[in-house]
């Protein structure tokens, strides 16, 4: 019964998880969703800037926090190994809620693209982008990143599947294509406004900033076949040096 449980919660979470990614896809760029990035009620430039800001900050640091294995081997004092990851899901899903709910919108324009052909190709980008992130995942196993694969193999009775580091397809390219992701997508909006780009900004500032801890747990982790790796692999921009 422990076992079908694990698997309907995680289950339940996997599919929480994208509807919540969803979601945040449309709300940045005000497509298809009941509250978009620039609904709701206006107030002070200042405050709303203020609050937003710290809205993405509360947004990266569950990310960053959570994935510590300082963290992980905390939490799961309590919470069963085989559903961990899927806790986390939740988790981010719960961080997505308030981040939209709490937004203030900002719907002062920076720019607008009327061009209808334009606005196509910006959009696609944008959604090339999306797809482009998700994909990065199916390189350490995409069901495992969302915590379904952990409960699958308990209900199966078999041993935690182990990933091995291997630097392949997009990751061949850049060391961080999913934060590489983060960084470009808010960009292409064929509506720019000041609300979007504190999404923007925020997101940047604080991708570059945990990039270097991130990269220090990984070295910890897997040792100089990161090192190697790095030296051969830049961060963000491919054909870099760094």
């Amino acid at each position: 019964m422990t076992k079908v449980l694990f698997l309907f919660y995680s289950a339940t979470g996997y599919v929480l998880g994208l509807a919540s990614l969803t979601y945040l896809a449309g709300f940045l760029i005000d497509f298809g969703v009941p509250k978009g990035i620039n609904d709701g009620e206006v107030r002070s430039l200042w405050i709303s800037v203020l609050i937003n800001a710290s809205l993405v900050l509360g947004f990266g640091l569950h990310h960053s926090i959570t994935a510590r294995k300082s963290f992980k081997r905390w939490w799961t004092r309590w919470i069963p190994e085989p559903i961990e990851r899927a806790t986390y899901v939740y988790m981010t899903a719960a961080v997505t809620f308030i981040v939209v709910f709490f937004w203030h919108p900002i719907p002062i324009t920076i720019w607008r693209v009327e061009n209808s052909v334009a606005s196509t190709l910006i959009l696609t980008a944008y959604a090339a982008i999306w797809l482009m992130m998700s994909a990065a995942t199916f390189h350490f196993g995409h069901f495992g990143f969302f915590g379904l694969r952990q409960a699958w193999d308990r209900y199966l009775d078999r041993p935690a599947a182990s990933v091995p580091f291997t630097a392949r397809y997009l990751y061949s390219l850049v060391r961080h294509p999913i934060s590489l992701g983060w960084m470009l997508m808010p960009w292409f909006a064929p509506h720019m406004t000041v609300g979007q780009l504190v999404w923007a900004l925020s997101v940047t500032v604080y991708v570059l900033l945990s990039t270097k801890y991130e990269e220090a747990d990984l070295i910890r982790e897997i040792g100089d076949d990161y090192l190697k790796y790095r030296a051969e692999v830049p961060t963000f921009v491919p054909g870099s040096r760094n």
